[in-house]
């Protein structure tokens, strides 16, 4: 019994640890060739953490947005370290991270952006967790 409680508040402390894609919104529209800022928030830590890398990518998803098994490979906008700080004059923003990306010229219509993040968490020994986000937007 005691090793179902020791899981469960591990578990908890790792959702606890998430990141989320703040920007852009859910049905936002993006330009296929522009810039888009990408804009990630890390969850206020429990405990140690060690950021390790995030990836962001983008695809078209057309008629299988709703069926994320269906989606292709992303096209990869940005592969590497991940350093989300707070900002003293945006305190409603908690830890966060900018990502400005070129976009390579993406179809018109209905893309996913993909967020791929690894750290390190966890309470005397450190342990590698994979968290994954994705945002539906239009391009246009």
């Amino acid at each position: 019994m005691k090793s179902f409680f020791v899981l469960a508040s591990l578990a908890a402390c790792a959702l606890a640890q998430r990141m989320h894609i703040q920007a852009p919104t859910p049905g936002q529209t993006v330009t296929g060739n522009g810039t888009l800022t990408v804009e990630l928030e890390q969850d206020q830590s429990l405990g140690p953490l060690r950021q390790t890398s995030v990836l962001i990518a983008m695809n078209n998803c057309f008629d299988v947005c709703d069926q994320p098994d269906q989606w292709s490979p992303g096209i990869i906008l940005y592969n590497g370290d991940f350093n989300p700080q707070f900002n003293a004059s945006a305190p409603q923003k908690g830890h966060y991270q900018d990502f400005v990306l070129q976009l390579p010229g993406f179809q018109p219509g209905p893309a996913v952006i993909q967020v791929a993040h690894q750290y390190a968490g966890g309470g005397a020994t450190l342990t590698n967790v994979f968290d994954y986000a994705t945002v539906q937007v239009t391009v246009q």
